[in-house]
């Protein structure tokens, strides 16, 4: 199978959504930007797109409703990634990379998720986390590429556009994957909503 690369990070001048917490993820309200964000997003017919995100959308909120209940409601991403044998990795550096800030990196078919700790601990001094909460909210986003490998399927092929168009002639097909940003997104932003509702109980 083709190696997929799934990295985190956020452009260093965007301006974040307001939230009662900044990830550095968009939130729904901020899907159909990120799916802007494509490269194949000029082939996706108009009609279809607010359909997709909604669909790639929900299919991370179930998985993290699923592993919510399979954790009992644990939430140290650093602990679930061990005992589902997914190392994590972290690096001192601030990984910038053409105005591009990257928090984390995950390789498919590799079970190590890599945290560029000085990335995040920027973010998190000005967001006012912790440094493991920070890491462990964006370790969240990483565990959902990994369950798309290894249990649910890539969310980048629940829809496909042609590779290439030539007049009437359309030549392979290629998944979006901004669709799988957008249900690692989801997953994160549920789980964590998930955990603060059950301490507040």
């Amino acid at each position: 199978m083709q190696k997929e690369r799934n990295r985190t990070g956020k452009n260093m001048e965007e301006k974040k959504a307001g939230t009662n917490f900044a990830f550095p993820f968009p939130g729904r309200e901020l899907a159909e930007k990120e799916l802007s964000y494509d490269p194949c997003y000029a082939r996706i017919p108009a009609q279809d797109r607010a359909e997709i995100v909604n669909r790639a959308w929900n299919k991370g909120k179930e998985a993290a409703r699923a592993i919510f209940r399979e954790e009992n409601g644990c939430g140290d991403f650093f602990a679930i990634c061990r005992k589902n044998g997914l190392a994590v990795k972290e690096r001192a550096v601030d990984y910038v990379v053409g105005g591009q800030r990257y928090f984390s990196d995950y390789v498919s078919g590799r079970s190590t998720i890599t945290l560029y700790t000085k990335s995040v601990q920027l973010w998190a001094a000005q967001n006012h986390l912790e440094q493991r909460d920070a890491e462990n909210l964006i370790l969240s986003h990483e565990y959902y590429h990994f369950l798309e490998v290894k249990r649910i399927g890539l969310t980048s092929r629940i829809y496909q556009v042609p590779m290439l168009t030539i007049g009437p002639l359309k030549i392979g097909r290629t998944g979006i994957r901004a669709l799988s940003e957008i249900g690692a997104h989801a997953f994160a932003r549920t789980y964590a909503q998930a955990l603060q509702e059950s301490t507040e109980q």
